[in-house]
């Protein structure tokens, strides 16, 4: 698999580089935005590892003109930033994951070929259902045709159960999906995650409501 890694912290570059070869990837690095859309046009990647602050521009801006492009490359971005509206916008603009600096390279690795573990034919599926709207690319999420803000978990949360809409997903499935890097997880976090996604749902006055099968999972319908 083959990385392009943008960041022009060249130490730090350069030691990512490092990890991802040891963890048998491929990696190239552009320091700036104008190398990336070099290497971009010139060699075929399979993922991007993307920084926000680059010295020619926002890592945002970048990621929104490949997109508007039609690229469907994989991107995963670093931030020092934990402002979450910034997190919302990567997320709308079809990023495909977050990790925050200072980060564990064991993560990032893990994180990445969680990314390119998914079919690519699926990044920008819009599953529309009464009134909701779901993109599984981007997480985009539109109740009558008002988007809606949702947090990142929420959102992979219900891209699970909307992919399964009206079918019951044991909440062993949900947990093993949900957490598959964060695995130090609380006994109660998939409760906390799913009372917010209801909470979402019944403010935007969705037609969709999430329903638990006693003893078995949840579902949407």
């Amino acid at each position: 698999m083959k990385i392009l890694l943008i960041e022009d912290n060249a130490r730090l570059a350069e030691l990512t580089q490092k990890n991802l070869k040891n963890a048998g990837l491929v990696c190239d690095i552009a320091p700036t935005i104008s190398d990336a859309e070099h290497e971009i046009k010139t060699y075929k990647y399979d993922a991007a590892v993307l920084d926000i602050n680059l010295p020619d521009g926002s890592g945002i801006d970048f990621l929104k003109k490949i997109r508007g492009e039609k690229n469907k490359l994989p991107v995963l971005i670093l931030t020092a930033n934990l402002d979450f509206d910034l997190k919302i916008e990567g997320l709308n603009l079809g990023a495909d994951d977050f990790l925050t600096k200072p980060f564990k390279h064991e993560e990032l690795i893990a994180r990445l070929r969680a990314i390119l573990r998914r079919p690519q034919d699926l990044k920008d599926e819009i599953i529309e259902i009464k009134n909701v709207s779901f993109n599984t690319g981007n997480f985009e999420l539109k109740v009558s045709g008002n988007q809606i803000i949702i947090h990142k978990r929420e959102s992979q949360l219900l891209e699970i159960l909307i992919k399964k809409y009206d079918h019951v997903v044991n909440k062993g499935e949900l947990e093993d999906k949900l957490y598959e890097i964060d695995r130090d997880i609380q006994s109660n976090s998939l409760e906390v995650a799913l009372h917010r996604l209801r909470k979402v749902l019944e403010n935007a006055k969705s037609e969709l409501v999430i329903q638990n099968v006693r003893g078995v999972g949840y579902k949407l319908t």
